[in-house]
């Protein structure tokens, strides 16, 4: 470890007060100091050249093991209150070297463990083989960090191409190994202008942790997919397990039904019961399972903040809990639906609609559940032709908010919730109390629709009168 530490000096150049870099080595060294000025030089990377079996040794005597799942890092960010400037830096990280690091941990490529760090720039991508870490490539665990203009190109997850059809953490029908973006566990984190491209299953951004963090003009990125392309295939993970799935479809089957559009990836944006006070401005997400999953806890205080926002091409474009605002967002139903408010208590929701209709089978514009909030949907399809799917109150999301599962009546208590889509009906289940409900469009009560016509009125013979090859 000392003929390393040395090496990685020897290629720090002091300047004007500026630590100049041209390894990721001598990076690791520099920032292992606090209050520094560090520049790296231009140019790209390999984590490979860095995992040397010293490294390698030292990242194994460093793991907690105290710990059930303790976080296994490629490479530590330490000091405290370091500048670093990574304009130009691309790192690559071969997912072949994941079968190098330490075992039974969860694997964090870098870790920023120091505090106040301000880290500019990097483009950090994966390469090589199909095949996951189960963690992600930036764990933002220190406090007051900053990083900007950082560019993640996420690749390398088993299975791939089936988003979470065949499991996405217990139940799993085949070994699943994640590979995601940024986790931000860190009180009073900032993330400024980070784009995160997924082509792999796992989230973009995701906040298991820490108060007071601000995302700020954001980009998260996966793809979609057809599953009549899925129920296509001669071979594959999928079709190994007779397309079965971890989900009950509509019909009562565990299977990949026919006819929707699935991301490939998880959530675009998505906030955990762990974490604080939140604000998402002006971020966006696009071809992600969920869009926008946020919450905060029940006996939050304080309101997570999501702030002209937008999805577009989700699976759902906005899935809402607890004591959350969504001011000045849009998103689009090309894909799935806007928005699912899950149920929770205290949200503040105005969402507007834009885009055009559904390319695959989508059931509902929006689902409407759970006590005291305030929901506003407004019309900005600018007179595009729409299908009259509902909008349904007293309505909770599908289970796991798989759009191929029944959506199942839900209580709905104190909720004041008018639509400007004067396209979709309003349908409004019995389980509701004292809710304000207006809209655009026409109202249907479930009670009304499920009661019994009669008895068909058919002569004996069961053949209806008329004249044959006629219609009456």
């Amino acid at each position: 470890l000392k003929s390393m530490m040395i090496l990685a000096l020897a290629a720090v150049t002091l300047r004007a007060d500026v630590v100049e870099v041209d390894s990721i080595a001598a990076l690791a060294a520099a920032a292992r100091g606090s209050d520094g000025e560090i520049r790296m030089k231009p140019g790209t990377y390999r984590m490979a050249d860095y995992l040397t079996d010293e490294v390698l040794a030292e990242i194994t005597a460093a793991v907690d093991r105290t710990q059930p799942r303790p976080p296994v890092p490629m490479l530590v960010l330490r000091g405290d209150g370091n500048r670093i400037d990574l304009t130009g830096v691309t790192i690559e990280i071969d997912n072949a070297l994941f079968a190098r690091l330490p075992k039974g941990g969860y694997i964090r490529c870098i870790i920023v463990v120091g505090k106040g760090n301000h880290i500019h720039g990097l483009v950090l991508k994966n390469t090589g083989q199909n095949e996951g870490s189960g963690g992600n490539l930036i764990s933002i665990q220190g406090d007051d960090n900053k990083l900007e203009d950082m560019s993640l190109h996420v690749s390398g997850s088993f299975p791939w191409g089936y988003g979470d059809l065949l499991g996405k953490g217990g139940p799993n029908l085949v070994s699943l190994r994640k590979q995601s973006g940024i986790q931000v566990i860190g009180n009073r984190s900032v993330l400024r202008r980070c784009r995160v491209v997924s082509r792999a299953f796992g989230h973009c951004f995701y906040i298991q942790g820490g108060d007071g963090i601000l995302l700020e003009d954001c980009h998260a990125e996966g793809s979609m997919r057809p599953t009549d392309e899925m129920l296509a295939e001669t071979e594959g993970p999928a079709f190994e397990q007779g397309f079965r799935s971890v989900y009950r479809n509509r019909d009562g089957r565990f299977m990949i039904a026919p006819g929707y559009i699935k991301s490939l990836s998880e959530d675009g944006f998505r906030t955990y019961s762990n974490a604080g006070q939140v604000t998402l401005k002006g971020c966006t997400a696009v071809n992600t399972r969920a869009g926008f999953e946020i919450g905060a806890r029940d006996d939050a205080t304080t309101k997570t903040v999501l702030e002209s926002c937008t999805a577009r091409g989700c699976e759902r474009g906005f899935l809402i809990g607890s004591h959350t605002v969504v001011r000045n967002c849009e998103g689009d139903m090309v894909h799935g639906p806007l928005l699912y408010l899950r149920g929770g208590l205290g949200s503040d929701v105005e969402i507007k609609l834009v885009g055009g209709k559904p390319e695959g089978l989508v059931h509902a514009v929006a689902t409407i559940a759970g006590q005291d909030h305030r929901v506003r949907l407004i019309d900005g399809t600018d007179g595009a032709v729409m299908p009259a799917l509902p909008v349904m109150v007293g309505y909770g999301m599908p289970m796991h908010a798989e759009m191929a599962s029944p959506i199942e009546e839900a209580e709905a208590r104190r909720i004041q919730f008018h639509s400007g889509l004067r396209f979709a009906p309003l349908l409004v289940s019995g389980k509701i109390e004292d809710c304000e409900i207006s809209g655009e469009g026409r109202r249907w009560n479930d009670e009304d629709l499920r009661k019994d016509p009669g008895p068909w009125d058919l002569p004996p013979n069961g053949i209806a009168p008329g004249t044959p090859g006629k219609l009456r």
